[in-house]
């Protein structure tokens, strides 16, 4: 990959940790995670009820639980570890980060 492919790459990256991390402050995404937050909470009812049954726990839907409330976790997840796992890509890929005037203006700096 040429030079300006990889800037050009960095660049598509950072817009698109933009845009996920920019989801945080709306008021549709904060519903969305109080309502995974519930579903979790009901998931894991589930499972201790599927866990003491006098008959035997049934571990196939016990690992779909557990696996449902995995998926769940990563999804509200994704917009909070954007930055972090960009800046983490671009460092494995030896690619220099610059902080731009955005990017000090979100943390405060500018």
């Amino acid at each position: 990959m040429s030079v300006l492919e990889n800037e050009e790459h960095r660049r598509e990256l950072q817009r698109r940790a933009d845009r996920m991390s920019s989801v945080l402050g709306h008021p549709g995404w904060v519903e969305l995670e109080a309502e995974v937050a519930r579903k979790i909470a009901r998931l894991k009812r589930d499972a201790a009820i599927l866990a003491l049954n006098p008959d035997g726990a049934d571990q196939r839907k016990l690992d779909t639980i557990r696996g449902t409330i995995s998926a769940l976790r990563w999804f509200v997840g994704v917009p909070k570890n954007a930055q972090s796992t960009l800046e983490r890509f671009l460092r494995e890929q030896g690619i220099e980060i610059e902080e731009d005037e955005h990017e000090r203006d979100r943390a405060g700096f500018g």
